[in-house]
C-alpha cells in the first residue's frame, strides 16, 4: 500500500478519521498537535460530521427533504468541521482533492480533507445515512492506496472486537464492513484516550522512513 500514484513519490499513507463526537471533547486539540508533530508529509485527517451534521438530521426530520438533498448537506457538516479543526490549528492544511492532499504531503504538512467535492463527483457512493463518514474514510483510504486507516472514537473500543461487532454495536456504520472487504490497508479503530498507543504508531513509523 504505497501512494506511488501520488506526485510519483512513494509515501505511506494514514488516514486518521476524527469522530464528529469529539467536535466539544477537550482533548480534540491534544491530538490535532499530536497528528501535526507526528504526521508531517504522510497522514490526511478525516472529520467526522458531528453536530453539523445533527443539524441536517433534525431539518430532514422537520421538513422530511430526500436523502439524497441530506446527504449533500452532510457532507458540507463534514466540511464544517474540517474547517473547525483548521481553526483550531492553522498548521493542518485544508484539502479538498488528490492534488491538494498531495502537495500538503510534499510540503511536509498534514491534510484535512473536505469530502464534498470528492465525494459527491464519486458516483459509487450512494446518497444514504447508511454511510457516515466511517465509510467516506474508508474510501479515501482506498483512493489514496492508503497503508492505515485509523478511525477515532469518543466511545471505549472493547479490546479484540471485530468490525461486524462494531456494527452490531453501533460504533461503526453497516456500510463499513462493504467497504473495507478485503482491504489492502491495516484498520485500527481507537477511543480518542488512546493518543498514546497512537502516537506511538506514528513515531515507530517516522523513524522507520
Amino acid at each position: 500500500g504505497c501512494g506511488g500514484g501520488l506526485a510519483g513519490a512513494r509515501i505511506m499513507i494514514w488516514v486518521v478519521k476524527l469522530g464528529g463526537s469529539l467536535c466539544n471533547d477537550a482533548r480534540l486539540a491534544t491530538w490535532l498537535d499530536m497528528l501535526v508533530d507526528w504526521g508531517k508529509g504522510h497522514v490526511v485527517i478525516v472529520p467526522g460530521g458531528g453536530p453539523y451534521a445533527d443539524a441536517v438530521r433534525i431539518q430532514q426530520q422537520r421538513w422530511q427533504f430526500s436523502d439524497e438533498f441530506a446527504h449533500r448537506m452532510a457532507l458540507i457538516a463534514m466540511d464544517q468541521f474540517a474547517l473547525q479543526l483548521k481553526g483550531m490549528n492553522p498548521l493542518l492544511v485544508i484539502a479538498p482533492t488528490r492534488a491538494t492532499i498531495a502537495s500538503a504531503w510534499s510540503n511536509n504538512q498534514v491534510a484535512v480533507w473536505l469530502p464534498s467535492a470528492m465525494v459527491s463527483s464519486a458516483a459509487e457512493i450512494a446518497a444514504t445515512w447508511d454511510i457516515t463518514s466511517d465509510s467516506l474514510a474508508a474510501w479515501l483510504a482506498r483512493t489514496l492506496q492508503a497503508e492505515r486507516l485509523v478511525l477515532v472514537k469518543s466511545c471505549m473500543i472493547p479490546l479484540h472486537a471485530t468490525i461486524d461487532e462494531l456494527v452490531r454495536c453501533e460504533i461503526i456504520d453497516r456500510e463499513f464492513t462493504n467497504i473495507t472487504r478485503a482491504a489492502p490497508f491495516r484498520i485500527q479503530i481507537v477511543s480518542v484516550s488512546d493518543i498514546d498507543q497512537v502516537r506511538r504508531d506514528l513515531a515507530h513509523f517516522q523513524s522507520a522512513k
